[in-house]
């Protein structure tokens, strides 16, 4: 169990940070990205970590910061992308007492409000909205795995997001509640 307020998952573009924060501010709570408390830690960008250490020590890397997070009282998360490709963070996210959103776009979207950033090192070289559709056809299932709730966040603003999330809580969680 835990005691964060929400975790917000899902693809890389679908607004985790930006709405992260927007809803720790509308709880009076701390936000903790799990991205910005690894490169934190290691001093390292997320790019120079996956070109030392290779996906798989970015994602020990992800897995213990999502741990740390957990355990750092009533925040709202936003978890890197990639979260729900360990077996491992699948299980901390399904055992934890905090809702669970998934923030979804389409591909279209997500590959506008991401542009040519040479900062995400899953995306570096080729089509990224070919790569993004990938990444997301692959990790769908995982996502709505864990999801409490699910958003569309193509046409929503930050504060619509917000609204749905905290609706979500008086809703007593209620799964797979579907936000456009």
């Amino acid at each position: 169990m835990t005691s964060a307020l929400a975790i917000l998952v899902g693809p890389m573009g679908s607004g985790k940070s930006t709405v992260g924060r927007a809803l720790a501010e509308s709880l009076r709570a701390d936000c903790v990205d799990t991205d910005e408390m690894i490169v934190t830690e290691s001093g390292l960008s997320i790019a120079e970590i996956f070109a030392g250490e290779g996906e798989g020590g970015f994602r020990q890397r992800e897995h213990e910061a999502l741990s740390l997070a957990l355990t750092s009282g009533a925040v709202v998360i936003s978890a890197g992308g990639g979260v729900v490709t360990s077996e491992a963070n699948l299980v901390l996210l399904r055992h934890s007492d905090a809702l669970v959103v998934w923030l979804d776009a389409t591909v279209e979207v997500l590959t506008q409000r991401i542009g040519d950033d040479a900062t995400r090192p899953l995306l570096a070289a080729g089509d990224i909205e070919q790569s993004l559709r990938n990444k997301v056809t692959e990790r769908a299932d995982a996502y709505a795995q864990v999801a409490d709730i699910r958003i569309d966040t193509s046409e929503l603003s930050v504060n619509e997001c917000v609204e749905c999330i905290v609706k979500s809580f008086s809703e007593n969680h209620q799964r797979h509640l579907t936000c456009r």
